[in-house]
């Protein structure tokens, strides 16, 4: 389900999100019985979407590695182009070649500059009710289903995934025929994946699976 959010909730999201980039997976509450509630939730979230007796299980962001990751297209192809201007730019006498680099340059670094904006405004929440992912700079995008209503839980590691230890976590529910929302690039995610695993089951009652 996915939910837009008018332009006060914006405001309330955007002031609040330098407040939770602190919280990551060492940090967030177990998934026990001891779990609580975590108190900047109750401003990242629209009031009416967090139930008062709602417990936050994991609040946490993706790795900073998704600044590159979701970048490195982009910087690839800058990178090539600037391999190709600085061996045979001579070749193209009307090529502005200093130009060229420059472009590149900036080009590169734009981008690297909106993928950190999406980090930024990334947010991924477990309770015991709910899977959350907040995401969008100027359009928030809130994802939100009760966990009764995922049908399957997916990881997948990457190679590029794993050799900084990440992993995405994604989610396919009922009515769906695929996945429809995914945490990705999480720090420590076969901790995650089963923390979300056992969170689902004991929403379902012991008598059920995932």
């Amino acid at each position: 389900m996915r939910v837009r959010i008018d332009l006060s909730a914006r405001r309330s999201i955007r002031q609040s999100a330098q407040r939770l980039m602190h919280v990551s997976c060492g940090q967030t509450p177990g998934a026990g019985a001891d779990a609580r509630p975590i108190p900047a939730l109750s401003d990242l979230l629209p009031a009416n979407l967090l139930n008062g007796d709602e417990i936050v299980i994991l609040a946490m962001k993706p790795s900073l590695w998704f600044v590159l990751f979701v970048s490195a297209r982009w910087i690839l192809a800058m990178a090539v182009l600037l391999v190709f201007v600085g061996n045979w730019g001579h070749r193209f006498p009307l090529l502005d070649r200093p130009v060229v680099l420059q472009g590149a340059v900036a080009v590169a670094a734009a981008r690297l500059g909106f993928a950190l904006l999406q980090w930024v405004s990334r947010h991924y929440v477990l309770t015991n009710r709910r899977i959350l992912r907040l995401m969008g700079i100027l359009n928030i995008d809130l994802f939100e289903c009760q966990l009764t209503k995922i049908q399957n839980t997916y990881l997948t590691m990457s190679w590029y995934e794993r050799l900084v230890r990440l992993g995405s976590i994604s989610f396919a529910t009922a009515g769906t025929s695929g996945v429809e929302a995914s945490w990705w690039y999480v720090n420590h995610p076969l901790e995650i994946h089963e923390h979300i695993r056992a969170a689902i089951h004991r929403a379902r009652g012991p008598t059920n699976d995932i």
